[in-house]
C-alpha cells in the first residue's frame, strides 16, 4: 500500500514534507527532553555525591577539632612572663590629659557627685 492509498482509508492527506518536517522537528524535541531529562538526573547524582563528601569532611574535621580541644586549652597553658625594654626612640607620648571630678563627703563618709 502507499502512501496515497493509506491516506485515504485512514481518511488524511497524503504524507507531506512539511508534515514530515513538522514530525522530525517533535521527534528532536523528545530527543533533547530525554537528554536534558538525563542531564538532570547526572547533575542530582553530582550534588548527592558532594553532599556526601561534604559531610565526611565536616565528620573528620569535628574529630580534628575535638583531639585538639584538650590540647590547645588556655587555662592549662603554662605562660612565661617576657619583659619588654621600649629603647627611648621607641616611644611617643600622644596625648597627656588631667581629669577632676568634684565629690561631696556627708558625715557618714558617703561621697556623692559634686557635679550633678
Amino acid at each position: 500500500m502507499g502512501a496515497t492509498v493509506l491516506g485515504a482509508l485512514l481518511g488524511r492527506k497524503t504524507l507531506s514534507t512539511a508534515t514530515l518536517g513538522r514530525a522530525t522537528t517533535a521527534a528532536r524535541g523528545v530527543g533533547r527532553t530525554v537528554k536534558e531529562g538525563q542531564d538532570i538526573e547526572r547533575a542530582q547524582e553530582t550534588l548527592n555525591a558532594a553532599r556526601q563528601q561534604k559531610a565526611e569532611l565536616e565528620a573528620q574535621v569535628q574529630t580534628e577539632v575535638n583531639a585538639l580541644g584538650g590540647a590547645m586549652d588556655s587555662r592549662t597553658e603554662a605562660l612565661e612572663p617576657i619583659t619588654l625594654t621600649p629603647k627611648r626612640t621607641q616611644v611617643s607620648v600622644q596625648f597627656v590629659a588631667l581629669a577632676w571630678a568634684p565629690v561631696w563627703a556627708d558625715a557618714s563618709g558617703r561621697q556623692t557627685p559634686a557635679y550633678r
